[in-house]
């Protein structure tokens, strides 16, 4: 039985997807300046700019995931899920600090990363094959999550949930680029605090208040108490952490946010990000454990795990709360997918075209480019998306994938010694053997082997940055004179009070 009807899941779809590209609309208008499209102008604010970035981190996962986590492994569960998740935050502003005083005008990480080896095609195409991957990533698997719980909650087409949810996305993201993201951001990102803060605390009074959360911290099977449960804690706390710590250094939408801030609050508003990020999936796990203490007590059945949440609201709540709860997913799903596109836009009209096309484009053909990256990537993703690949395998392609960039990108930054082609076969052989072993693991439900590829996803980078780099006989890279090159471009825009059009990371 459908919790809602095709219809007003369609109308709730319909006067969203208005209401958002009308805000952007009047708002923001259409931008047509690289700077704006790109980088927000970078003058984001600490509120803003938290919102923004702890919003494009609510993948499916945050919202499904985690009551489903809290229902089947109990308190270790969720406890391996969040702290990941809210560390990779803290781990990625050194990072974030760093890029923006070596490229302060800057768009993207594999921008840089065609400076730091001296135009070499070969590392720089190594490092965007992780950014699209991952991006398109993000697109195939938040429109097939969205599309997915729509069709669960009212037997709505699958494909039509799924290319709506791309449509809306993409139409108000085309207007203003970033500008348009960070502002939807900070509405969907309050829209879903708001939402699950009434509709969480209600189920709690409705199921009986604090005792049917404390019944429920075992999980499902009432075996998973232990906050520290070794077996969890080495089948999902490794894992997770290695993949999680990985994500935002392989996801240009950080790297994007983090040159759209002001410069003084890097620091400060990724970690109110992370902070603020944290009270989603903390916040939604209760729901997983109300549902384990209603499954014992005979009360609701829980025929897909992934889907708890809405069940227990569905059990405990009148039909209103599952509008709300959809709306709640919906606002998370959309703000991942126009953070995404506003990353690929930036990789492509800068890495891409700016790059390889023409390295002096004008701001119209920056901003017409970004537009076309934007809808090309969306449809070679709502089209895969369409196929409905099951999601397993999509989360350990993108998680793979982030790993794979983990260390190359940490040395880039920071080791002089580390050669192109150390990066490069960094890169190539962490995918070409981490991906096929994470895939096959998780597969085969090996948990010994789900470790394994986790560790040597990450390790083969390491060991192949530091081999090269000790190695290396050649030039180091020249640090400081980019630091120079960075201070000399920052007093020249002080002085004419205007960014070159076609700036470049080696200007």
């Amino acid at each position: 039985m459908h919790l809602l009807s095709p219809s007003e899941i369609t109308w709730l779809i319909v006067i969203y997807g208005i209401s958002l590209i009308s805000i952007v609309w009047f708002l923001t208008h259409t931008e047509e300046h690289t700077e704006g499209f790109l980088a927000a102008n970078r003058n984001v604010g600490v509120l803003r700019g938290a919102l923004s970035i702890a919003v494009s981190w609510v993948w499916a996962p945050a919202i499904f995931i985690s009551s489903m986590q809290s229902f089947a492994k109990g308190l270790p569960g969720i406890f391996w899920f969040t702290a990941p998740n809210i560390l990779c935050f803290f781990v990625f502003v050194p990072l974030a600090i760093r890029l923006r005083r070596l490229a302060p005008f800057g768009y993207t990480l594999p921008e840089f990363i065609y400076r730091r080896f001296n135009g070499n095609r070969e590392a720089h195409l190594a490092f965007l094959i992780i950014f699209f991957g991952y991006q398109l990533g993000a697109i195939i698997i938040n429109t097939l999550a969205g599309g997915t719980l729509l069709n669960i909650i009212s037997g709505i087409n699958i494909h039509l949930a799924i290319a709506a949810m791309a449509v809306i996305a993409l139409s108000y993201t085309l207007l203003s680029g970033l500008r348009a993201s960070i502002l939807t951001d900070a509405i969907q990102m309050v829209m879903l605090l708001g939402i699950a803060f009434i509709l969480v605390p209600w189920c709690v009074v409705r199921a009986g208040g604090l005792p049917a959360i404390v019944a429920g911290l075992g999980g499902v099977d009432g075996s998973h108490r232990s906050l520290f449960d070794p077996w969890i804690a080495f089948t999902i706390g490794i894992p997770m952490t290695l993949g999680l710590i990985s994500g935002p250094i392989g996801d240009q939408t950080f790297f994007q946010r983090s040159m759209a801030l002001k410069k003084e609050h890097i620091a400060k508003t990724i970690i109110c990000a992370g902070l603020l990020f944290g009270i989603v999936p903390i916040t939604l796990s209760l729901l997983g454990f109300i549902g384990a203490t209603e499954v014992g007590r005979g009360l609701i059945s829980v025929p897909d795990p992934q889907v708890v949440g809405p069940i227990v609201i569905a059990a405990l709540l009148p039909k209103a709360a599952i509008y709300a709860f959809t709306l709640m997913a919906f606002a998370g799903l959309c703000s991942t997918l126009d953070s995404s596109l506003c990353a690929i836009s930036s990789l492509g009209c800068v890495d891409i075209y700016g790059t390889y096309v023409n390295k002096k484009p004008s701001d119209h053909a920056v901003v017409t480019g970004a537009r076309i990256c934007m809808i090309g990537m969306t449809a070679i993703g709502t089209a895969i998306a369409l196929c409905q690949p099951k999601l397993l395998w999509c989360f350990l392609a993108y998680g793979a994938f982030s790993s794979a960039a983990l260390f190359p990108t940490i040395f880039a930054l920071y080791w002089k010694r580390l050669p192109a082609l150390g990066a490069f076969w960094a890169i190539i052989l962490s995918v070409g053997f981490g991906t096929p072993l994470s895939i096959y693991a998780n597969v085969t439900d090996n948990p010994y082997l789900i470790v394994g590829a986790a560790i040597i996803s990450v390790l083969i980078g390491l060991i192949v940055c530091l081999i090269s780099g000790f190695l290396n006989r050649g030039a180091s890279f020249d640090y400081v004179a980019l630091l120079r090159e960075a201070k000399n471009l920052r007093a020249a825009i002080a002085i004419n009070h205007e960014l070159p059009v076609s700036n470049r990371v080696s200007n």
